[in-house]
């Protein structure tokens, strides 16, 4: 298992807890990109079940537009990564 496919699995188990009413739902914030795309991806994900917003000191998850393909974890728990990675966990979590 690659460490796209377990942070997809963490999304998802997340994703889980907050349906059942656990814990809340994972935020997530889109950096670099403009308007349009931005209002997409905002739709997306609530359509997974996160919870999108305009600006969070702290998300769950930080989506970034960058080339950097690397997927980070800072001390505050935020999973940092690219478009493209969060589009593999979309597809991954639409399974």
């Amino acid at each position: 298992m690659t460490i796209l496919e377990r942070t997809a699995e963490e999304i998802k188990e997340k994703i889980e807890k907050a349906s059942v009413g656990k814990i809340i739902r994972p935020s997530i914030i889109f950096c670099g990109c403009n308007p349009q795309l931005k209002k997409d991806m905002h739709k997306l994900a609530k359509r997974l079940g996160l919870n999108p917003a305009y600006s969070i000191k702290h998300p769950t998850i930080k989506v970034e537009l960058k080339n950097n393909k690397k997927i980070e974890t800072d001390r505050y728990k935020t999973i940092s990564m690219s478009y493209e990675n969060f589009e593999f966990i979309c597809r991954y979590l639409e399974i």
